[in-house]
């Protein structure tokens, strides 16, 4: 199926095993991918990889809204506007739509509209609530990158005379890239459209600049900018291709430096008015100084030494490496510390540094013999080093998805290594290196497709998730609390079951105090656990112990919103319970907590409020309301609450 290359480049070099010995790439003048048969000679490879995406991910187009679906989709106030909301998406913060109000999270903040952007367009062409649509287009756009990634790669690497598509670089690394378990994430989860679009747009971003060397057309050149200028507006990572393709351009071509320089301007400018409508979009550029960095949830690295924070970095860059060559276990969950804190007398750390900087020096000094590989680690180190940690914290440790771009570099360097190096190794001709070359390649594709389908399934609701991220993330504080949450919403409140329900407030307590032991502060699991709390007191009715666990969360999540909303419901649940027992605990929390340690008289009388409705006339209660009344100048109150305790006595 193969088109016979157009290029001046001798037989030898373009075979598809015949790039230079020693695994050099000359530089080529790359017709074969831009010639105007490329549909016509080359269907079957893209109809292929288009294929395996949707059979790969088929299973996953009739699941729901997971994760960060909520904050980017079906909660979004912007996005449920269809059309009319697609200005303020791109006038404000990813997550305003959700949380109504400007929240300083994360570093750098979230602007990424062009995703939510096409959630809006979905919205306004099929309505709310469709999330078969959103898992359909997630596919189709992907299995178009695999596409995209074919076409780039074929015009560097050509397909020579006799040579197979489906034993080209081209091919080989296109198909890795889709077959590639680490996708999982972008793909099921219809969020990931950030990822898989910023990838898309800069692949067409290389594409059209190729194609000015090519055709010498400046639009080209204007179609480059615009290109990534999506790219980056799907997702900031984006902004790595302004070095990625000078550098491509550079080893594959023969082009001049000055020529290099004209078709870089274009993405400087593309880069330029991104920053520019960002900035006005948020009103900040990275640190808006109100971030909230005491939160390990939020920031991993927060109580962490410099050399703490540095080795724990480079243990989690070691680890990405080991995901790309082998991606088992598989999860959502690398927060602390299912990442340990670590030091630099930690062996991983040690090796993820001297790995990283050996792969660095080795590709500087490797790159200038247009080394395939030193090409591969360049590309790889550029777009992962946004979301490194090293340069701009990204609030966890590590992410899947952080390596959906950088992933690249990995499918082409062992397209390379199958088709080109393989052959050269046994020494024989290409077409006799196929049987062996083909066998290795289908094992691993075979295994890679196994674990993508053992995978997606864990994607389908957020309980299933939940449940396969606490099973690989057990040092987690995130994946025990989640998945208590996930049994409490999806399980036990629908059980009506008496021994289900004990089961299930057994393992949530379990799930809970593990989340605790490991992040004591964890603001979602204090919750949870006055939560698992009151549900154990609904089995066992011990009214002292669910007291107990309540003045806990008190104490450390004492202006909680959400737990406080709780609280006083269950205040009100429990009116009719052991007197005595219900008034001390009020007098506890309202008087010698929010009174005398907080200060706080509103709150103070709130809870002594909830006594004074069980027992009217408790002379404590009736007191210790007289002195906060008298405290807060309110006399003629303080004289009527002492009035009534007197009477009592």
């Amino acid at each position: 199926m193969a088109a016979k290359s157009k290029s001046k480049l001798p037989q030898a070099q373009k075979n598809t095993s015949a790039s230079p010995k020693k695994g050099k790439a000359a530089p080529t003048p790359l017709t074969e991918t831009f010639s105007p048969g490329f549909w016509s000679n080359h269907w079957l490879p893209a109809l292929t990889l288009l294929a395996l995406a949707f059979a790969l991910y088929f299973i996953g187009l009739h699941y729901g809204y997971v994760l960060d679906d909520e904050m980017t989709y079906w909660k979004n106030e912007y996005v449920l506007k269809g059309f009319s909301g697609i200005r303020q998406i791109f006038s404000s913060d990813s997550f305003m739509g959700y949380f109504k109000e400007q929240k300083f999270l994360l570093e750098g903040g979230r602007y990424r509209p062009l995703s939510l952007a096409t959630f809006a367009m979905e919205v306004g062409f099929f309505g709310p609530d469709k999330p078969f649509i959103g898992h359909f287009f997630n596919v189709l756009l992907y299995g178009l990158t695999g596409i995209l990634m074919y076409r780039v790669l074929l015009g560097l690497f050509p397909i020579g005379e006799g040579g197979k598509w489906y034993f080209s670089v081209a091919f080989i690394a296109s198909a890795l890239f889709i077959l590639h378990p680490l996708h999982v994430e972008c793909v099921a989860n219809i969020k990931g459209r950030d990822e898989i679009l910023a990838l898309l747009g800069g692949l067409g971003t290389l594409w059209a600049t190729l194609k000015y060397f090519d055709t010498k057309g400046w639009w080209w050149l204007l179609l480059s900018g615009i290109f990534l200028l999506l790219a980056m507006f799907a997702k900031e990572n984006a902004l790595t291709f302004v070095a990625v393709i000078p550098l491509t351009v550079w080893f594959f071509t023969r082009v001049s430096f000055g020529r290099i320089l004209l078709a870089t301007l274009p993405l400087l400018a593309a880069a330029a008015l991104f920053i520019w409508a960002r900035f006005n979009a948020l009103g900040y550029m990275l640190d808006p100084g109100k971030l909230t960095d005491n939160d390990i949830m939020n920031n991993p690295f927060y109580g962490m030494t410099g050399g703490e924070e540095k080795a724990t970095i480079f243990l989690t860059l070691a680890w990405y490496l080991k995901l790309l060559f082998v991606p088992h276990p598989l999860t959502i969950d690398y927060y602390p510390y299912h990442v340990p804190k670590v030091s630099w007398s930690d062996w991983r750390a040690i090796l993820g540094i001297t790995t990283h900087v050996a792969m660095g020096l080795w590709a500087v000094w490797n790159i200038r013999k247009r080394s395939v590989p030193a090409y591969a680690i360049l590309f790889y180190l550029l777009t992962l080093s946004i979301v490194s940690n090293l340069f701009v914290k990204v609030g966890t440790f590590m992410n899947e998805r952080f390596l959906y771009m950088p992933s690249v570099a990995f499918c082409l360097l062992a397209g390379w290594f199958f088709a080109i190096k393989l052959p050269q190794w046994i020494k024989e001709k290409s077409n006799s290196a196929y049987p062996l070359g083909m066998m290795v390649f289908a094992t691993i594709a075979g295994l890679y497709v196994f674990r993508v389908v053992t995978r997606i399934p864990d994607w389908q609701t957020g309980f299933t998730l939940n449940r396969a991220a606490v099973q690989v993330s057990e040092g987690s504080a995130r994946s025990h609390c989640f998945y208590t949450t996930g049994l409490y919403e999806e399980k036990y409140t629908k059980e009506k079951d008496p021994e289900i329900r004990e089961k299930l407030v057994t393992e949530m307590e379990y799930h809970i105090k593990r989340s605790l032991e490991i992040n004591p502060k964890y603001g979602a699991a204090l919750i949870m656990k006055f939560n698992v709390a009151a549900a154990r007191f609904d089995l066992d009715h011990q009214l002292d112990k669910f007291f107990h666990v309540a003045e806990d969360v008190v104490e450390k999540i004492p202006y909680n919103g959400t737990f406080r909303a709780n609280l006083a419901a269950y205040m009100k649940y429990l009116d009719g319970s052991n007197a005595d027992k219900y008034m001390s605990f009020c007098y506890r929390v309202g008087y010698e907590f929010y009174w005398k340690k907080k200060n706080d008289p509103s709150t103070a009388l709130d809870f002594l409020n909830y006594a004074l409705n069980r027992q009217y006339e408790d002379i404590r209660t009736l007191e210790s309301i007289a002195e906060i009344r008298e405290a807060i100048h309110q006399p003629i109150q303080a004289a009527e609450f002492r009035k009534r305790a007197a009477a009592q006595k």
